[in-house]
């Protein structure tokens, strides 16, 4: 009886092990996608109080600047860029050495166009290799193709990456209060999720491995606005 009980327990418990295998392969386990990813470690964290843009590296630094604002210090895009060889975001200022690969990007933004503007809006950088290597959130007052997106810019005029349809992605920047943010990058799986006001349902999602490391920015595709309360959590890239 005393074996045959064993033999019962041996069989149940690679019985176990076996299902376990099974749901890990189909990605029944978060740990993939790092469930964790909310507790990386802080890698920069700027409230501007100090009157100083310290660490940043602006596009145009003739653009940029730390001004008051409601009582406290902000980051400023005080000017719109030009459109460069591809169609793509024109103003971006990024942390510099912080180059990474999983990271979760928070904030405050607030946009100064006016709230009339259907196109209006900010965005969050990502993964920037170069001036036209680079991904982009484009929050905005409305939702198609071009606006309200998840975007690719790789050579060429910005794609489109994010799963909502055009036109159908929830659209929130639509007056110049304060909005807060929180953009997510898990390397290991390509998931990005991009959150304004509510940061437990993200409104733009993708999946895409073009790019797999970079820097971490904020800016605009054509207008302005400024930025305070910046905390970059992430995985240093490895240089090898």
């Amino acid at each position: 009886r005393i074996r045959v009980k064993r033999r019962c327990l041996e069989l149940r418990a690679s019985t176990v092990i076996k299902v376990f295998l099974v749901l890990a392969a189909l990605g029944c386990f978060a740990s993939s996608e790092r469930g964790d990813i909310d507790k990386l470690p802080i890698l920069a964290r700027f409230d501007f109080e100090d009157g100083t843009a310290k660490g940043w590296q602006p596009k145009n630094l003739d653009h940029w600047r730390v001004v008051k604002h409601g009582g406290s210090l902000v980051y400023e895009l005080a000017a719109p860029g030009e459109q460069g060889k591809v169609r793509a975001p024109t103003s971006w200022s990024v942390i510099a050495g912080c180059d990474v690969t999983s990271f979760v990007f928070t904030g405050r933004l607030k946009c100064y166009a006016e709230a009339s503007n259907p196109h209006r809006d900010l965005c969050i950088f990502f993964l920037y290799q170069d001036p036209t290597h680079f991904y982009y959130v484009h929050f905005s007052a409305s939702s198609d193709e071009a606006h309200n997106i998840i975007g690719l810019v790789n050579g060429s005029d910005r794609v489109k990456v994010n799963h909502e349809p055009a036109g159908k992605s929830v659209f929130r920047l639509l007056d110049s209060n304060w909005h807060t943010f929180k953009v997510t990058c898990d390397d290991s799986s390509g998931k990005i999720q991009a959150f304004l006001d509510d940061m437990e349902n993200p409104i733009l999602t993708a999946v895409d491995t073009t790019f797999h490391h970079g820097l971490v920015g904020v800016g605009s595709f054509d207008d302005t606005g400024c930025f305070d309360d910046l905390i970059l959590r992430g995985e240093k890239h490895e240089r090898r």
